[in-house]
């Protein structure tokens, strides 16, 4: 947990504080190793939200994108469960960071709960996950029929388009700055848009990063890469000039 309330102000850890946590009231106490990142922990071994997982880096880097009153945002659900979505957006969109493994109940139930909701998916957490997915994109050529470079695919295509198939919101994974063997795309900056579709099909979408994230700031387009021009067909000499060339060659002088 990146915020805590201190005295009624809601405040990042720092060492020796404590506060209370935002969703439950429980006492919380600053957590400043140098091992993990500082954050706030609850004094009880309780969680005010089951939906929790151990934030990563990779989770604070996401959230450090979006204004620090966007972060956090705690919601009760009418049984009086807490849960904390990452971010939400001043349209009202949640965005979650999913790192750890997640079940289909449990991402089923947060869908259900946050609406509009997109999900940002850790793709580097496990090997085999980049491996499968890369050895899928790079023996395919695109061949969805969109405005930008797409690749239509099988749901069981990679061991990580397999496992977050059935899902009802938009998905992005982030491998990093993982190579993928394929001039036209950036050796950075890229997130891969899934959009499961009927019969077990799914199109996956290349797009700019930062394009995302200003989305979700402005609400500006979401870039993709722009499909080739087809080649033009050669030219052929007008019909009028080519029957002027033949009549021309018919006056010349035979010698």
């Amino acid at each position: 947990m990146k915020f805590a309330l201190v005295e009624g102000i809601r405040q990042e850890a720092t060492t020796g504080t404590r506060g209370i946590c935002p969703g439950c009231g429980s006492p919380t106490l600053a957590k400043c190793g140098i091992k993990r990142l500082h954050h706030w922990a609850h004094v009880s071994t309780a969680v005010c939200d089951r939906w929790w997982e151990l934030e990563t880096e990779w989770h604070r880097a996401w959230k450090n994108l979006f204004p620090t009153e966007w972060q956090e945002i705690h919601h009760r659900a009418t049984d009086g469960e807490v849960h904390i979505a990452d971010v939400k957006t001043a349209s009202g969109t949640v965005v979650e960071f999913q790192h750890s493994t997640i079940s289909p109940q449990e991402r089923g139930s947060r869908e259900a709960f946050y609406d509009p909701m997109i999900w940002i998916v850790d793709g580097t957490r496990l090997k085999r996950d980049l491996s499968s997915f890369r050895q899928e994109i790079t023996t395919c050529s695109p061949s969805a029929e969109t405005n930008t470079r797409a690749w239509l695919l099988w749901d069981r295509a990679s061991a990580i388009i397999e496992r977050w198939r059935g899902g009802s919101r938009p998905l992005f994974l982030d491998f990093g700055d993982a190579d993928f063997p394929l001039a036209w795309l950036p050796d950075a900056g890229v997130l891969w848009l899934l959009n499961y579709l009927p019969r077990e099909r799914v199109i996956v979408t290349p797009v700019r990063r930062q394009s995302v994230v200003d989305h979700l700031l402005a609400g500006t387009p979401i870039q993709g890469f722009a499909r080739p021009m087809p080649n033009p067909p050669p030219r052929s000499a007008l019909p009028g000039f080519q029957a002027h060339l033949m009549r021309a060659r018919a006056r010349r002088p035979r010698f």
